[in-house]
């Protein structure tokens, strides 16, 4: 009867340190390509937390052209006075009142069918024409179509202090 001898010393030991070492790349590559874009952009973003960020940056920045292109044509929008928009209201409100230094916080994500419902405290620090701060607390629902999220209503409470 042939008998092998298992192999011990230096060697063995390199070759279960290798195969560990390897593990680990393995590992970490996976969890790399696992996380949220650093800088994400329209096609890149990874969710509605994300969509509703640039969307709030585009109205800051006053890209009228991002605005538009990612609001529902049946987009309803409630501001903080209970005014109700349509999807060209909506933009020409926010033309009319721009702002700055806008922030979200408190967000929460809910998948809702091929929907996600987003809530979230919005603050904005410097209110341009108004010169004054305020804080909503917003709820809107983003949808899925053909690969591409697009906003389709929101509406905005004033959060009393």
């Amino acid at each position: 009867m042939l008998r092998t001898r298992a192999k011990s010393g230096p060697r063995a030991g390199a070759g279960v340190a290798f195969c560990a070492f390897v593990s680990v790349v393995v590992v970490v590559s996976l969890l790399a390509g696992c996380t949220a874009p650093r800088h994400p952009t329209w096609k890149n973003a990874t969710g509605a937390e994300q969509y509703e960020r640039m969307m709030w940056k585009a109205i800051e920045a006053q890209d009228w052209n991002d605005v538009d292109r990612h609001l529902a044509p049946i987009f309803i929008g409630v501001n903080s006075s209970g005014q109700v928009f349509d999807h060209a209201g909506w933009i020409e409100y926010w033309k009319a009142h721009p702002v700055k230094n806008v922030s979200l916080g408190q967000v929460s994500v809910q998948p809702a069918g091929e929907d996600m419902i987003v809530t979230y405290v919005l603050d904005q620090a410097d209110h341009l024409e108004q010169d004054r701060s305020f804080t909503l607390r917003a709820v809107s629902v983003w949808k899925d179509v053909k690969g591409r999220w697009i906003l389709t209503a929101i509406s905005c409470t004033p959060v009393r202090p």
